[in-house]
């Protein structure tokens, strides 16, 4: 199947993108990996879709006061890949690892898998 017509916004600003979001029905686009599927299937039928890859701030993984901090724009190779992770809580890296496959790991992202709450995704069952 096809998706619904949608207006795509790439938002350049945190401030930007929550201004798109505010205005009316939006879906936030991370990876693609669970809500371009759904759509194909018409299951999601937003009018926008706010594609966050330009957004700064939101990949990447680092230690915060003890506890680890992984942005929503993390990919699971990310995860899987990262030394701090690895030393820190490496059920994370074993569970990225056999996240789909190498190109849904590439592209795919935690916090796109967790706001999808998909219940046969790895993330929110871990």
């Amino acid at each position: 199947m096809i998706a619904q017509n949608f207006e795509y916004e790439t938002p350049a600003s945190m401030k930007e993108t929550l201004d798109l979001l505010a205005a009316g029905d939006a879906k936030i686009l991370a990876g693609g990996m669970s809500l371009i599927p759904m759509m194909k299937l018409r299951l999601a039928q937003p009018k926008h879709l706010v594609d966050l890859r330009k957004v700064p701030g939101l990949a990447g993984i680092k230690e915060d006061k003890g506890a680890l901090a992984i942005g929503a724009m993390t990919t699971h190779w990310q995860v899987e890949s990262s030394d701090l992770v690895k030393s820190k809580l490496p059920v994370l890296c074993d569970v990225a690892g056999i996240i789909g496959d190498p190109a849904v790991r590439n592209l795919g992202t935690v916090g796109g898998s967790l706001a999808h709450a998909d219940p046969a995704a790895d993330w929110p069952a871990m």
